[in-house]
């Protein structure tokens, strides 16, 4: 049934999807769904919790790779885009969303702080947290959505622009360092 949720969430929009849609595709009954989980906000939840160790293995890259952080990104959000924006709309009306979100935003920043280490104060302190907010900003999905949409990039130049973007931020990293 999540396997069969999480295609689903993946392709269709969060509202527009019924647990009528997942016991189908899950070749189940709507009660066994509705038993196992309750709602769809449950078995978003459970989705979502299933889905942030998977979405850090596809993110597999070796730390300090910038143009390889971009790649990665980039495919996963051309992927995830049809989802990310059908349920980010819904997260300041939905707990459920909202959590679900909230542990997507959690493991993009572990798997920031693991991609970025070698720029990474090693303590906690404010100039971590700045660096992390910063990394965060140029990989965020808004911005990449936004180049590919609103301003009409093509997939590998949003790939570019954000290797650029990133290589910009890891110079004043680096500038900072020696000063």
């Amino acid at each position: 049934i999540v396997e069969a949720a999480t295609a689903l969430f993946l392709s269709v929009r969060y509202d527009a999807l019924t647990l009528e849609d997942v016991a189908r595709r899950a070749d189940v009954s709507l009660p066994t769904v509705l038993r196992n989980f309750g709602s769809k906000d449950a078995l978003l939840l459970a989705c979502s919790q299933g889905r942030t160790a998977r979405e850090i293995e596809t993110r597999a890259v070796e730390p300090g790779d910038v143009r390889g952080i971009a790649r990665v990104l980039c495919a996963r959000y051309e992927v995830l885009s049809v989802a990310w924006r059908s349920i980010i709309v819904l997260e300041d009306r939905s707990p459920a969303v909202a959590e679900a979100v909230r542990t997507a935003r959690a493991g993009h920043q572990a798997w920031l702080v693991e991609a970025f280490a070698p720029w990474l104060p090693a303590r906690e302190g404010p100039r971590r947290k700045r660096r992390l907010a910063a990394l965060f900003g140029a990989t965020e999905f808004y911005v990449w959505w936004t180049w590919r949409t609103h301003l009409g990039l093509d997939p590998r130049d949003a790939e570019l622009t954000m290797a650029e973007t990133l290589s910009a931020l890891l110079d004043t990293f680096a500038a900072e360092k020696e000063k």
